[in-house]
């Protein structure tokens, strides 16, 4: 059906082809495809973008949806409604209540076809090409349905319904959600008599048309052949208490493509079977974006809220990496492992993939299960690898072990090969800890009790990095930074959460030299981020309450070996006192731009992981020293 351009008279075609030229540059200039099918492929529609819905529908008819209606040939979806007398699997005879099971034969086949678990977007232009029958008995449709809640606090979008009205065929654009009582749906209907298309085109009914919904933060709007059906301010869908007041507008939606037959599409004309809907195409593009917006969902390439918590960037030959943790809905631990993103602007994502999974061997440090947390990668110009380090803790162990863990490869975008986790540092002090203070011994009982002065001036000295000098210290919240002459070091919470330690890596950044500092002992920072501006090191920390957020803290030093010099909270105006609700877990330079910085930071939603929300702010400067204030959206291009 693409081909059926090519039947045009020349001029007209050249016409054609200028228009379309113009209207691909607009949505090029403000949209992106995410996603398509074309339905090139002759036989069963793909598998990795549709499945199919089964049972029973209770029309006009008894009817049955099942796989073998819906086909593709010739480059459309052909979903086929047949008449045909078949057993009824589920029949009783004299049922009489369940009307399922009430008859003997089904009278009517036709197909269903949903996105659901496969392909599913919050927003934007969805564009259908369908041509659809219009004999008594039709039933096509165009629709979404949110993914979480019951019908309708799910929310429902009906790009397309075609069906009689008092026996007058119409075309509608309807949208649904959810009242106080249950499935009871509140409407925005629109339904234009099927004559007012016929009245401008008398072979309509012949043609291919183009459905589309605008879908953004703020309303739908829904069209056929660009006129605008039907358009819902978002304001007004808001569910009743049945759906505790939630919006099913601002969640993501999967697609369906049906053909019912009978009940409102009318009394099936038996002559018209078999019945065909047929669709050209179905494409979905979202908005290109050059706005951040703290705290709202984030979208990637594919439509989906971008899955990389507690994450780190690389810039790497013009492209900027994100790797984070993936997180699922029930758990922080790790059940799928470390995903990756890449982007030229910082805005727009593409998902490339999982890079590191997690491991089906139990015996594996990564095993599913297991928490990991952070990671960071950098690159090795001199052995031209990628190295990831990251926090890990074995499964089953809470948050005991404290291990520092290594991944490898050698390309940006993996496979990275986990390689070790250990404990660090094992026999070092810090080799800016003075003699005297090393040889200070502590017996633990007398320490037994935390928080008194004399245990706060015993971590300061040194109580945990003593108790861990044989094993190795401890290393959660963590960050890598490559200094200008390509020395790499790692930064991390040690001690007990107590204690900040910047360590030397090796050249190859595979390992650790023993060289170490401590910096604010027994401040209790952690979640560092780090950048180098004007010569001097800055670093971006939060204090330790868990999952809630606090005030951030600020250091800055003259050389990464310090010494480091606290300032007071970055963070300014309302919510400051808290990080804007968020946590910092990286700073990324923006190449490109003079001065730039983006501090990056999480805001964490530990009862919904997969929710969580990245909190992205560019860091301002005052007389040389960074702060941050809240922004609801800011433009890159303007940094």
């Amino acid at each position: 059906m693409k081909k059926e351009i090519l039947k045009f008279p020349i001029s007209v075609l050249l016409c054609t082809c200028i228009f379309l030229s113009f209207s691909i540059s607009l949505v090029a200039q403000e949209y992106t495809l995410v996603w398509s099918d074309e339905f090139d492929e002759n036989g069963k529609p793909n598998s990795e973008y549709w499945r199919f819905e089964n049972g029973f529908v209770r029309n006009q008819e008894l009817q049955w949806y099942q796989d073998d209606n819906a086909y593709c040939k010739d480059g459309v979806l052909i979903i086929e409604g047949r008449r045909e007398n078949k057993p009824n699997p589920l029949y009783v005879k004299a049922s009489h209540t369940d009307w399922r099971r009430s008859r003997p034969f089904i009278e009517y086949t036709s197909s269903s076809l949903k996105t659901a678990g496969k392909k599913e977007f919050l927003y934007g232009r969805f564009e259908i090409r369908a041509r659809i029958p219009l004999e008594s008995g039709s039933w096509p449709a165009i629709w979404t349905l949110g993914t979480t809640m019951e019908w309708p606090s799910c929310g429902e979008i009906d790009i397309m319904e075609y069906y009689r009205i008092n026996n007058d065929p119409h075309l509608l654009a309807n949208v649904a959600w959810g009242t106080d009582e249950r499935f009871k749906a509140e409407w925005r209907t629109q339904a234009i008599p099927f004559r007012h298309f016929l009245e401008k085109n008398s072979n309509w009914g012949k043609e291919f048309h183009v459905w589309r919904m605008d879908w953004d933060e703020n309303s739908i709007k829904l069209y056929l052949d660009d006129e605008l059906l039907n358009e819902v301010s978002l304001n007004e869908t808001v569910n009743g208490a049945w759906g505790n007041y939630t919006h099913p507008f601002k969640q993501p939606h999967y697609l369906l493509l049906n053909l019912a037959l009978g009940a409102n599409g009318g009394e099936p004309d038996v002559s018209a079977f078999p019945m065909k809907y047929e669709i050209d195409y179905v494409r979905v593009y979202q908005k290109k974006e050059h706005v951040v917006r703290p705290g709202r969902l984030w979208l990637d390439d594919r439509g989906e809220h971008i899955n990389a918590h507690g994450g780190g960037m690389l810039y790497h030959e013009g492209i900027y990496y994100w790797f984070g943790e993936h997180k699922s809905e029930n758990s922080n631990a790790a059940q799928v492992g470390i995903n990756c993103y890449s982007s030229n602007d910082l805005v727009n994502w593409k998902y490339e993939g999982v890079v590191l999974p997690v491991s089906d061997d139990p015996t594996s440090d990564i095993a599913k299960g297991c928490v990991m947390e952070r990671p960071k990668v950098i690159y090795n110009k001199k052995t031209g690898k990628f190295v990831m380090w990251f926090h890990l803790e074995l499964k089953g162990q809470g948050y005991k072990a404290a291990r520092s863990a290594l991944a490898i490869s050698d390309e940006v975008t993996g496979p990275y090969i986990f390689v070790l986790s250990e404990r660090i540092n094992k026999g070092f002090f810090p080799f800016d800890m003075p003699v005297d203070i090393r040889k200070l011994q502590f017996d633990p009982e007398k320490y037994s009790t935390w928080w008194t002065p004399s245990w706060y001036k015993a971590v300061e000295n040194g109580l945990f990095l003593k108790r861990d000098l044989e094993e190795g210290q401890m290393a959660r919240d963590m960050t890598l930074f490559v200094d200008d002459d390509g020395k790499a070091y790692h930064i991390y919470a040690s001690e007990e959460n107590l204690t900040l330690h910047i360590a030397e890596l090796t050249d190859d950044y595979t390992g650790h030299t023993g060289k170490y500092i401590r910096v604010a002992p027994g401040g209790h920072n952690e979640a560092p981020t780090i950048f180098k501006r004007k010569g001097n090191y800055w670093m971006i920390t939060s204090g330790c309450t868990g999952w809630e957020p606090n005030a951030a803290r600020l250091f800055s030093a003259p050389s990464i070996w310090g010494p480091w010099k606290q300032h007071v909270n970055p963070c300014r105006g309302e919510k400051s006192e808290i990080t804007f609700g968020g946590q910092g877990t990286f700073v990324q330079q923006v190449y490109g731009k003079k001065d730039a910085y983006v501090f990056m930071g999480d805001m964490w939603r530990p009862k919904f992981p997969i929710d969580g929300r990245y909190m992205w702010l560019p860091i301002k400067f005052e007389k040389d020293i960074p702060y941050l204030e809240w922004m609801d959206e800011w433009d890159l291009d303007f940094l």
